[in-house]
């Protein structure tokens, strides 16, 4: 059996975290849930006017290598929307002869792990389905008006 991982070349990560947000919205985690988060090494100086400053992205123990998307032939979300194409998806094998080649690389094998990764998790298939809110303001109108239209029972005075 083909061990599959993620090759994630940080030198040029730019952190524009697209890869969190795509994964986020593919899987439909909870706010403080995510597939792959993008961590910071740095700034600090390595020698007078040269800093050393990474963004790395890491996958977590929700992530599974988008299990649904690469069956049929797919690559994973992130991979698909990296801004930056830092993130490659392939056999473990293959991507660890690129790993030899370049330094500032991270190869990733996600081992799938929901309840490990902050309890359980079940996913809602109707959470994805958002409706809309449509609101008449005029120019005139009072915070209390537009509240009221809203449904909202407390106001706050800015």
């Amino acid at each position: 059996m083909t061990t599959y991982g993620l090759l994630i070349d940080y030198e040029y990560c730019t952190g524009c975290e697209s890869c969190v947000v795509t994964c986020k919205e593919e899987h439909d985690y909870p706010v403080g849930k995510w597939g792959i988060r993008v961590f910071e090494d740095g700034p600090w100086e390595i020698e007078e006017h040269r800093f050393n400053f990474n963004k790395i992205p890491v996958p977590t123990d929700l992530c599974d290598l988008c299990a649904k998307r690469t069956s049929t032939g797919r690559e994973p979300i992130c991979v698909h929307h990296c801004l930056a194409n830092v993130i490659t998806y392939g056999p473990v094998e293959e991507l660890a002869k690129k790993l030899d080649a370049k330094s500032k690389q991270v190869l990733w094998v996600p081992q799938f792990k929901p309840y490990e990764a902050k309890g359980a998790f079940v996913h809602d298939p109707n959470k994805g389905l958002r409706k809309a809110a449509h609101l008449e303001v005029s120019e005139n109108e009072s915070a209390e008006r537009m509240a009221a239209q809203r449904g909202d029972h407390r106001v706050e005075e800015i």
